[in-house]
């Protein structure tokens, strides 16, 4: 063969062999691209299986807290909340701390595997839309406070919308309304006074409310010791002892403070007289007896702006200790206002005190009543700062003067304050209690007889607050 020819050929097929390689190294090169495309892109492979792989995941932690609900129901078909403590206890990679230390309703949140997983009302589990964490590192959120000193530690609305139960320093129980806070003045156990503060309300936002426990308190650590408040009306002898004959209601809620004609009744539903009684005080000894207790209002009510008459426009209620007491205003008009604080839409009721709220208040008052140099039982104290107009915050220096107990300002002093009752007395049906700076003859649980356009500025009202 020609040499020439051999060495063309060679060229030739050296030439071949370049072209090729570039090609093949642009087909890899784009089989490359649209491999990791493939692979890292929105709907990719490892997008999709890191997909699947938390689906999965909270598909476990879903089907573990079903498991738990399902072998809480009884026999009944009711869901037994103690067996659902119990059984979400044993649920493995559960945070024990989202757990709430005792179930007493529906819905709660609980952490499982880093993922956040709802029991409503109903029972029925899910899965809430952002988790908390990955499944690999769980980064669960803070749990909400168990106890009345870590929530007033945090100072954070517990639950903006439903009711939590927490536990004060002996583990008695107290049950905080949504939006609302542990204030930071409060006490850490309810002999002391747990008040809360109201957050997320709007124009009643900052008011407080005191726990008044009903039942059986502990008043020790161990619970070895404890006391009991039991809620009803009462009617107390002058060494503060209750009056067990008196105190024993008649027909129809009667209940007579002395051998007198007087008699006094509560919650009439089909009253026909003109004073306003109770919302609805069934539901109030219901809801206090099955809840372990109620709220009474830290203060007298308030508003911002002073009254001066009885003509002066009605204003927001609120229960500030800087604002100005809520006086001059009728018996009628003081329930409307204590109602319409919190309207209907709340899971909780807010109305103007009645008497068991306020007699079992003094019971509670008068049992943990820490004053030293006190000369008579707190249910027979008259005001203790009466040579002072109602100011709107009892601010004095002397504080052997300050009517302060448990938390708790003014029963036995400022004004004598409205009350659901129903009097007897022909032409005076509306009922009045508590002390006055204007008359010394008016004490903590006296009652008084008024007539329904009784207003001035020694006559002010309450609010209570029940779940």
């Amino acid at each position: 063969m020609n040499k020439n020819k051999v060495r063309n050929k060679l060229k030739a097929n050296k030439g071949i062999t370049l072209i090729a390689l570039v090609i093949i190294i642009i087909v890899l090169l784009i089989l490359a691209a649209v491999s990791i495309a493939t692979l890292t892109g929105e709907n990719g492979i490892l997008s999709k299986a890191n997909t699947a792989k938390t689906e999965t995941e909270k598909a476990g932690a879903k089907e573990k807290v079903q498991m738990a609900v399902m072998s809480s129901f009884d026999d009944s078909g009711k869901l037994d909340y103690t067996q659902l403590k119990t059984n979400l206890d044993k649920v493995e990679g559960i945070d024990k701390e989202s757990i709430p230390p005792k179930i007493t309703n529906l819905p709660i949140t609980v952490n499982v595997d880093g993922y956040d997983v709802k029991i409503d009302e109903n029972g029925k589990v899910t899965v809430e839309e952002e988790n908390s964490g990955s499944g690999d590192n769980p980064t669960p959120n803070p749990p909400i406070a168990s106890t009345v000193e870590e929530a007033k530690n945090t100072g954070t609305v517990l639950d903006e919308n439903n009711p939590t139960i927490i536990t004060d320093t002996y583990g008695n129980e107290v049950k905080v309304p949504g939006g609302f806070k542990i204030a930071e003045d409060s006490a850490i156990d309810v002999t002391g006074g747990v008040v809360i503060e109201d957050v997320s309300h709007g124009a009643t936002a900052g008011s407080q409310f005191v726990w008044i426990p009903v039942g059986n308190v502990y008043t020790s650590v161990d619970k070895n010791t404890s006391e009991t408040i039991e809620l009803n009306r009462y009617v107390f002898n002058e060494d503060g002892t209750i009056n067990t004959e008196l105190s024993k209601t008649e027909p129809e809620e009667q209940l007579k403070t002395t051998l007198d004609s007087i008699y006094y009744t509560e919650g009439l539903k089909d009253s026909t007289t003109d004073n306003i009684p109770a919302k609805n005080i069934e539901a109030f000894k219901t809801t206090a007896i099955l809840n372990k207790g109620y709220y009474i209002g830290r203060y007298e009510a308030r508003t911002i702006t002073r009254r001066t008459s009885e003509t002066d426009a009605l204003s927001q209620v609120t229960l500030k200790a800087n604002d100005y007491v809520y006086n001059y205003v009728t018996q009628s008009q003081a329930a409307t206002l204590a109602r319409e604080m919190y309207g209907e839409d709340k899971k909780f009721t807010s109305d103007l005190v009645n008497s068991y709220a306020w007699d079992t208040a003094i019971v509670f008052l008068q049992t943990f009543d820490k004053r030293t140099s006190k000369t008579k039982p707190y249910s027979q104290q008259n005001s203790l700062n009466s040579s002072l107009a109602p100011q709107g915050t009892n601010n004095l220096t002397d504080l052997t003067k300050q009517d302060k107990i448990c938390n708790i300002w003014d029963i036995a002093s400022n004004d004598i304050e409205w009350n659901t009752e129903t009097s007897s007395y022909s032409g005076y049906p509306c009922v009045s209690r508590g002390g006055n700076y204007v008359f010394s003859s008016n004490y903590t649980s006296g009652r008084n007889s008024n007539s329904i356009s009784g207003a001035s500025d020694g006559v002010a009202f309450r609010a209570v607050l029940y779940l």
